[in-house]
């Protein structure tokens, strides 16, 4: 087969009278660029003989948008970058995802946000500012995410932060998820206070929708409860919503993670008093569940949503 220059030459000479500089500047980036001369070279069996000549923008889009791309510019498809493919034996320009796409891809499709605020989904561990209030979380915090991608099966127990308003539990969890997302793990991260008022507002509808988040909820790699204790505590929100989650996730030993307002006491406290009954043996339960499936870390520090 004729050489890639000599077929480029004789395209140029065929339309030279249509705007001949610009037809000369495309084939040479054509004719210059390597990627395209190394496609030409492990390819000529495959491609038909006018390939290049019917297909010359698709080459110089290629070789355009590699250039853009290059220079730090917007490109066609930004987060993409271009690849020449061989289809029906002439040469087509595809977009792949480049790797901070591909890792953003990857952490939406693992991670599930439920009733969460954009700024705790974009949280990012590399942001936090770690002051005493927080050093020992951010520790704990980075030590989990460690055991985890691992990925040996081992049980891996998760926190409990409790601290006052602001101090910025949530977005410690949000960055978590955020980074176990990107690394290929299965997180969901609940406003558990939401959770359950949709969850409730599902009674006497189609209950496939209810059954499918309980399912979900129970079964995730790992899970973050996000305000426990700020909800209006019922006994079926109790018991067969919290209780039953909570139940099978100590009994596969799942990663859980929990924030409250709450220490434990308060949190036991809270548990045995719904609005319809005072039940102090099936909150201790509860507790035993949370006590497996979390480790106590008080979060400190000043009211961090006061600044914004």
């Amino acid at each position: 087969m004729q050489n890639l220059s000599e077929i480029l030459k004789q395209l140029q000479q065929k339309y030279s009278k249509i705007e001949e500089t610009s037809l000369a500047e495309v084939v040479k980036q054509i004719a210059n660029d390597e990627d395209v001369r190394h496609f030409w070279a492990e390819n000529q069996t495959k491609l038909r003989q006018d390939a290049f000549q019917l297909k010359m923008m698709d080459l110089h889009e290629f070789v355009q948008q590699k250039e853009r791309i290059s220079r730090g510019e917007k490109s066609l498809y930004p987060g993409y970058y271009p690849q020449l493919a061989i289809e029906k034996g002439y040469p087509h320009v595809r977009y792949v995802a480049d790797e901070s796409t591909q890792k953003q891809l990857m952490q939406a499709e693992k991670l599930t946000s439920y009733k969460m605020p954009k700024a705790i989904r974009d949280a990012d561990l590399q942001t936090i500012v770690v002051d005493s209030g927080r050093a020992n979380v951010v520790t704990a915090i980075v030590d989990i995410l460690t055991q985890l991608l691992k990925k040996d099966d081992t049980y891996v127990q998760g926190l409990y932060l409790y601290g006052e308003f602001g101090v910025g539990k949530t977005y410690l969890m949000g960055a978590l998820a955020n980074a176990l997302a990107a690394n290929n793990i299965d997180v969901m991260l609940v406003h558990f206070p939401s959770f359950a008022v949709d969850l409730k507002n599902t009674i006497g509808k189609n209950s496939d929708v209810r059954e499918k988040l309980i399912m979900q909820t129970k079964t995730t790699t790992v899970l973050i409860l996000d305000d426990l204790g700020a909800e209006n505590l019922s006994m079926w929100i109790r018991d067969d919503i919290l209780g039953v989650i909570l139940e099978y996730r100590m009994q596969n030993e799942l990663t859980t993670f929990m924030t409250s307002n709450f220490d434990m006491n308060e949190m036991t406290t809270y548990l045995s008093e719904t609005r319809d009954d005072r039940d102090t043996g099936k909150a201790a339960r509860l507790m035993q569940r949370i006590k497996f499936l979390t480790r106590l870390i008080e979060v400190n520090g000043k009211n961090r949503r006061l600044e914004n």
